[in-house]
């Protein structure tokens, strides 16, 4: 406990530090790195119509929830896209009363968020599987971000949008950001343009049918669907920055995903050169953040993580030929699931004094 307490403190100190690099000369919002404990933002619950197809119908339902503070009229927004098995309580843990939660966070500093369960997951629509993809979920995405600019969720306008990706998300975020160039930022956690030999074992070994989990039992429509098998959730994270409860509360919330959608992740993290990638498109502003004990990237046969600076030289070449407007940050001793550890406070003040540089409140 001693040592778990040593570590978060210098995990703290670590994320005052980064913040302080990546606001460069704006101020930090005031309540960045304040504790969440107590607070709670005022939520409405919502239902988009979106499509899967450009042009297409917009035939499937996404269900999200529209946060903000008590009294507050922020101009800009935070659309919060969960990865791969997780919905919308990624973005808004309940472990510990919500004090890592990046909903309550990101609306304390004073932005809106719209946190969501990706179509095929939770309590939006689950097509057939063979309807899923990357890329169309990417345009679901550029539809949440068209509703929210033009007042179709809660009869609000958001002038700004900032999307924020994790793991299978962040792919989602990118092919959105560079089709449609229609956001002010994105943040990119959990991914960079590589593939450990560890998670390329672990995801056909750990993954089955859904129909075949505890959890999914009885549910009809999920043939097609994978979740990870019971008991390997750990492996999203990091001794040092979470503990059986975090990965007992990740367990129950897991979610499923289309067996249509797995290769096409590889194939987006492991494009045949650096020219291919489509993140290569993006002009906008891009933080991207990853654990510094990542399994899925951070091991001896792809990235040293050791520091920023390696994945900065390893991963720039993906984005703008030139590096420009793309900031990298390595959190130590966190896993994959960046929100689902105690290093989540860490994390959320680097997040918010980068947006409020590039889209504030």
């Amino acid at each position: 406990m001693k040592v778990q307490r040593r570590t978060l403190g210098r995990l703290q100190r670590l994320g005052c530090l980064l913040a302080a690099v990546v606001m460069s000369a704006s101020m930090a919002p005031p309540a960045a790195a304040r504790s969440t404990s107590g607070f709670r933002p005022v939520c409405t619950t919502h239902v988009l119509n979106v499509r899967l197809a450009d042009p297409g119908p917009a035939a499937y339902q996404l269900w999200g929830r529209l946060c903000l503070r008590h009294g507050s009229a922020p101009r800009t927004v935070q659309v919060l896209v969960p990865g791969g098995t997780y919905n919308h309580t990624y973005w808004d843990s309940s472990y510990r009363g919500g004090i890592y939660s990046y909903v309550n966070a990101a609306t304390r500093a004073g932005y809106a968020t719209f946190n969501f369960d990706r179509v095929g997951t939770g309590n939006s629509t689950i097509p057939p599987y063979n309807v899923m993809s990357l890329a169309g979920e990417a345009v679901a995405l550029h539809d949440v971000v068209t509703g929210l600019r033009s007042g179709a969720v809660g009869s609000r306008s958001f002038s700004r949008v900032v999307t924020v990706g994790h793991s299978f998300s962040s792919a989602v975020g990118a092919t959105e950001a560079a089709r449609y160039d229609d956001v002010d930022g994105f943040i990119d956690t959990g991914l960079v343009h590589a593939a450990s030999e560890t998670a390329l074992s672990f995801l056909p070994a750990n993954n089955h049918e859904a129909n075949l989990d505890p959890k999914f039992a009885g549910r009809t429509g999920l043939d097609g669907y994978f979740t990870t098998v019971p008991g390997v959730r750990g492996f999203y994270h990091s001794p040092t920055t979470s503990n059986a409860d975090i990965i007992a509360l990740d367990e129950a919330n897991k979610e499923i995903q289309s067996s249509v959608e797995f290769p096409q992740i590889v194939e987006f993290a492991l494009p045949p050169t650096p020219a291919d990638a489509i993140t290569r498109q993006i002009t906008t502003p891009v933080l991207v953040m990853i654990g510094g004990d990542d399994l899925f990237f951070c091991t001896p046969d792809t990235i040293d993580c050791s520091r920023t600076k390696n994945v900065r030289d390893y991963e720039a070449r993906y984005w703008h030929a030139s590096g420009a407007n793309v900031t990298f940050i390595v959190i130590p001793g966190v896993g994959h699931s960046i929100h689902l550890s105690t290093a989540e406070p860490v994390a959320a003040a680097i997040m918010l004094a980068w947006s409020w540089r590039i889209a504030r409140p």
